[in-house]
């Protein structure tokens, strides 16, 4: 089934899916944020293309990581209008999906995310409760608008979740569940406008294996780290995304 897959593409997929893993494990999302560029930019394929190779990675190592943080299953009731905003919106807003060109939007957003990076390391101040729900409402209506049109639904959801004082495992989990759950309404998106097709899910089946080693080893390394360098560690991944959003759409 890969007689077409060359010995430089295969190596480049197993970095990728292996790194992508790894800060997975470490940091509780970033799988689609290092694997997708990487393949694009590596391999030369569509950002498409791309998406749909992560996606058995992505919903494995994601329900992988919910059910293991299933005991956090009480952090919902704070954070359920984040992930009704996102859901519902990223459902309405992926039709545009084949239809616009994302790459000033992708500029536009790592900006924002830039911003929104520069405010908790400079500023890091807490919502307070009694705004919390319309605050984690408005990021996840806004991080599904943007996501419909660009594929990454992460920001402002995750940022907003930094933003609400959640606990490193409880971030952890509902992380893990949010990107499973957008992952799943991007996958049939790309599904209903033929951008994924079963070549596609046979590679994505592939990288699964490098993508939970890279996991694995992620999460040991996150056991010896401590709250505050788990912190800093979300916002470097945040800043990474933030200026490769960017780079991309100069590219």
């Amino acid at each position: 089934m890969f007689e077409s897959v060359s010995l430089q593409l295969l190596l480049i997929l197993l970095v990728s899916f292996g790194l992508a893993g790894f800060i997975k494990g470490l940091a509780g999302f970033g799988m689609p944020l290092v694997a997708v560029p990487a393949t694009t930019l590596m391999a030369g394929v569509p950002v498409t293309t791309a998406m749909a190779w992560s996606l058995v990675p992505i919903m494995a190592t994601n329900l992988l990581q919910a059910i293991q943080g299933r005991m956090h299953l009480a952090v919902l009731r704070r954070l359920w209008p984040l992930f009704a905003g996102l859901l519902l919106t990223l459902m309405l807003s992926t039709r545009l999906l084949a239809e616009i060109s994302s790459q000033l939007l992708s500029g536009l957003v790592g900006m924002m995310l830039l911003f929104s990076v520069a405010a908790q390391l400079l500023r890091p101040k807490p919502v307070k409760v009694r705004w919390q729900p319309l605050y984690l409402g408005a990021s996840g209506v806004i991080s599904g608008a943007l996501g419909g049109v660009t594929s990454f639904f992460s920001f402002p959801a995750l940022q907003s979740m930094l933003s609400v004082g959640i606990g490193k495992d409880e971030f952890i989990f509902a992380a893990s569940l949010l990107l499973m759950s957008g992952s799943l309404v991007i996958g049939s998106a790309l599904g209903s406008h033929g951008l994924m097709v079963g070549r596609d899910l046979l590679v994505s089946a592939a990288v699964l294996l490098p993508a939970l080693a890279g996991l694995w080893l992620g999460q040991r390394a996150r056991s010896r780290v401590s709250v505050q360098s788990f912190r800093r560690i979300v916002l470097l991944v945040l800043l990474a995304t933030g200026l490769g959003m960017m780079a991309n759409s100069w590219l």
